[in-house]
């Protein structure tokens, strides 16, 4: 058994990713009751705070706090396996940019800011050390199969599209009354 194989940088990354899982399935599962109670704060919205403004908007259904919680305990156990920390950060990414900015819009506690930072970063690590994958993928979504690229026809088809599309919002709008 070598050593120096075994302590080596991937161990220590999947120790992080752990480490990093270990908080977020603690977080996911605590959205059954992070914003219970909420709904019995007695502060007029114009003497709110961020904080307690943002409480309340979670606090009024428990269906969306569960959903962020079980995202983030689905993307905790994928961020545990080598074939699916990709994918996991890119689940989790969206995520935690969401708690970041709300966060820091709705002046949440430094800690809990502190800490959505440190995750996203972790996230963005994984990224950034995976971007060959992601060039791959990428690659063959707008490769041919026989190597040629069809980037300049997809383009052509994207304008198009993106043109219909306006031609649409523009027309719905019309016989929608708005315009």
């Amino acid at each position: 058994m070598n050593l120096k194989k075994i302590l080596s940088f991937d161990l220590l990354e999947l120790s992080i990713r752990i480490w990093t899982s270990f908080f977020l399935i603690i977080y996911g599962i605590g959205k059954l009751n992070q914003f219970e109670g909420a709904k019995q704060m007695n502060v007029l919205i114009s003497d709110a705070n961020g904080a307690q403004m943002m409480w309340a908007f979670f606090g009024t259904t428990l269906t969306y706090p569960i959903i962020i919680g079980c995202l983030q305990i689905i993307g905790a156990v994928l961020l545990i396996f080598n074939r699916t920390k990709l994918i996991s950060a890119l689940l989790l990414t969206p995520l935690f940019l969401n708690i970041i900015t709300l966060d820091i819009l709705y002046g949440i506690d430094k800690g809990a800011l502190l800490n959505a930072i440190i995750y996203q970063s972790i996230f963005l690590f994984i990224i950034i050390q995976q971007r060959g994958k992601i060039k791959s993928i990428f690659n063959t979504l707008i490769l041919k199969q026989d190597g040629t690229t069809t980037l300049g026809t997809k383009l052509i088809k994207f304008l198009i599209a993106l043109f219909i599309a306006v031609l649409l919002f523009f027309g719905f709008q019309k016989l929608s009354g708005f315009i």
